[in-house]
């Protein structure tokens, strides 16, 4: 029973490798060579699903001819991070939605404020519109900063995770 259940997750795990490789042992030692892996692999092949739980078998799943970042997001251990690769396309999208943000907070103070002009306010509706020129670009700008700022801090956080796992493997 041992012998028949340490072969199981190893084909499982170099299953996509191996046909490769014996593709290209095949012609140098056709006889001998071919009896022994045709019973090997016809055993492992029927009781590795059966006896890994589908956990093992989604996690044991080799996606190396699938494109990096859809590999990425299909590995159930993480070891491999998405965040470097999305985090500018991220910030672009934070980027705009501030700016198109602070463009409707400026425009609808201003319009508040002529409002206030038009209904016989003059002096607070000067001051809102005062204040939609000075605080509405400051606003925007720190909101800017602060959008960078945790973009920054998710993609060192992925770089320290990337470095202390290439540490832990040595």
């Amino acid at each position: 029973m041992t012998d028949s259940t340490t072969p199981a997750p190893r084909t499982t795990k170099t299953a996509k490798a191996a046909p490769a490789k014996p593709a290209a042992t095949k012609p140098a030692a056709a006889k001998p060579a071919s009896a022994q892996p045709a019973a090997a692999q016809a055993a492992p092949t029927a009781t590795a699903p059966e006896a890994t739980p589908l956990a093992e078998q989604l996690m044991a799943l080799d996606l190396s001819a699938a494109p990096g970042f859809f590999r990425a997001l299909v590995d159930f251990r993480f070891t491999t991070f998405i965040t470097r690769r999305i985090a500018g396309f991220i910030y672009a999208i934070l980027l705009v939605s501030i700016v198109l943000s602070g463009l409707v907070a400026f425009f609808s103070i201003v319009v508040t404020g002529v409002g206030l002009m038009t209904g016989g306010q003059p002096i607070p509706g000067l001051l809102t519109v005062l204040a939609a020129i000075v605080l509405a670009p400051i606003a925007t700008l720190v909101a800017v900063v602060l959008a960078r700022m945790i973009v920054e801090v998710n993609v060192a956080l992925v770089a320290i995770a990337e470095n202390t796992a290439g540490l832990r493997r040595r």
